[in-house]
């Protein structure tokens, strides 16, 4: 990844948390825990989803779009069912996944969106039975509609090991 990359993802990054927090401050603490509460369960469904292997129920939570959905390991996938697709053959040789979280935030945007910040470690089971990890850090922005929470949009990837 180019320097000058990186660079413009801190800024983009720096000016979405500095617009969440000049919204937070008009919204009441108890509306901010009560999304914080659903956004924790709906991303509880997504880790059992893929932990469990669903690439389905995974993707249950996430918007049917077509404008950049997903992104991973620096891919980026136009529509759910582009990334759908490649999650479902991404599983296959998997008899297992653990994930473990180091760190996590969740930043409330608006009444209806909120971003989720992570990072943490994969312990993958293959089918042969050997087990190997990975850390990996995301983000996902989770947005209200309809009255469910659902991933608007997310980015994961495997920091580079140095």
């Amino acid at each position: 990844m180019s320097t000058a990359f990186k660079v413009m993802l801190v800024l983009i990054c720096m000016s979405v948390l500095l617009g969440a927090s000049s919204s937070q401050c008009d919204m009441p603490i108890d509306q901010q825990r009560d999304i914080e509460r659903e956004i924790l369960k709906v991303h509880s469904v997504m880790k059992k989803a893929a932990e469990n292997l669903d690439a389905d129920t995974l993707y249950n939570c996430v918007l049917d779009m077509s404008k950049g959905v997903i992104i991973e390991n620096g891919k980026l996938f136009l529509t759910r069912k582009d990334s759908l697709d490649s999650t479902k053959q991404g599983l296959e040789g998997f008899k297992g996944l653990y994930y473990s979280y180091n760190q996590k935030y969740i930043t409330v945007i608006s009444p209806t969106s909120a971003l989720w910040v992570a990072e943490g470690v994969v312990l993958a089971t293959l089918e042969d039975g050997r087990k190997i990890s990975s850390p990996f850090a995301e983000s996902i922005v989770f947005v209200n509609k309809g009255g469910q929470w659902k991933v608007l949009h997310a980015h994961r990837s495997t920091p580079i090991q140095g």
